[in-house]
């Protein structure tokens, strides 16, 4: 029999490039913030009752870490993420270090994309904390929660 004649299908023609205008510059991160670690939970066996000299749970701070960088240190805006006027925020879990460096950084939870995980983490390798003080001595905190928004603003 003779061989069946199909219709070839229509060319690829890649739809046009649509250039769209970026935001006004005037995009701003609101802000950076903290919260206190949550309170240590009492251990789950029956232990001796501490004596008197013993320090009993973990020391105080008189002040916990600042939420705001002392050294000026801003969150850059992924400029991709700029492009596509996305927005984003990035909650982290840091120990924050004698000197106010953050440090053992975990994202906690994280919206709007991976660029701006990347952008957070970066911010805070190069941010530095007013750090916690006990007893007037400064202290490592642990588990210092910091939200970083990345939001176009129009102020």
């Amino acid at each position: 029999p003779p061989p069946q004649m199909t219709t070839p299908p229509p060319p690829y023609i890649p739809p046009p490039k649509i250039q769209i205008q970026p935001p006004p510059q005037k995009h701003v991160i609101k802000q950076v913030t903290h919260e206190k670690p949550p309170a240590p939970m009492p251990p789950a066996t029956v232990s001796a009752p501490p004596t008197p000299s013993a320090p009993v749970g973990p020391p105080v701070p008189d002040h916990s870490a600042g939420a705001v960088p002392i050294n000026g240190a801003k969150p850059v805006f992924p400029e991709e993420m700029l492009e596509e006027n996305r927005e984003g925020s990035v909650t982290v879990a840091c120990d924050i270090d004698t000197s106010g460096k953050p440090s053992n950084c975990q994202v906690l939870n994280s919206s709007g994309g991976h660029a701006f995980v990347e952008a957070a983490m970066e911010f805070l390798r190069k941010a530095r904390y007013q750090p916690a003080v006990s007893n007037g001595q400064a202290v490592v905190e642990h588990h210092h929660t910091l939200h970083i928004n990345f939001a176009l603003g129009d102020d």
